[in-house]
């Protein structure tokens, strides 16, 4: 299942990506922000969004904010919690191919709704090269 999260600075492109899914019937939870509020803290969805990625392994998250930053900081305080930013679809696929990255972070303000569809794909379509970069992901 693929979960969604944003704050304000990511709402509008959440919303574009949520119309993305249902159009083309791919799964998923939004977990907030339903609606657009300025004052919300990204460290508080982060909690609500890993929670849900971490109850299957299956799970990937997208996370959206300013600039990915904050989302893949407070996100990679959680054990099981792989996330990275990335801005160029080879980003995303080397974070999943050597590091099994289970969330993705993106930056709304930094990334065009077009090439945030291109990393997304590419997320989720590259898988994890196991072997050597398995060990070392266990060590963390």
């Amino acid at each position: 299942m693929l979960i969604l999260a944003c704050d304000h600075a990511g709402f509008e492109l959440k919303e574009y990506l949520k119309q993305y899914f249902t159009k083309n019937n791919i799964d998923f939870i939004d977990i907030g922000a339903l609606k657009y509020d300025k004052d919300d803290d990204y460290p508080d969805i982060v909690i609500n969004g890993v929670k849900k990625v971490l109850e299957n392994t299956s799970n990937k998250g997208i996370f959206v904010c300013g600039s990915g930053i904050g989302m893949c900081m407070a996100s990679n305080r959680f054990k099981g919690i792989r996330c990275v930013v990335a801005y160029k679809p080879i980003i995303a696929k080397l974070a999943r191919k050597d590091e099994d990255a289970n969330v993705l972070a993106l930056g709304a303000r930094l990334t065009s709704k077009r090439q945030a569809l291109k990393i997304i794909k590419t997320f989720l379509t590259s898988p994890f090269e196991g072997g050597r970069h398995l060990r070392r992901i266990n060590k963390y």
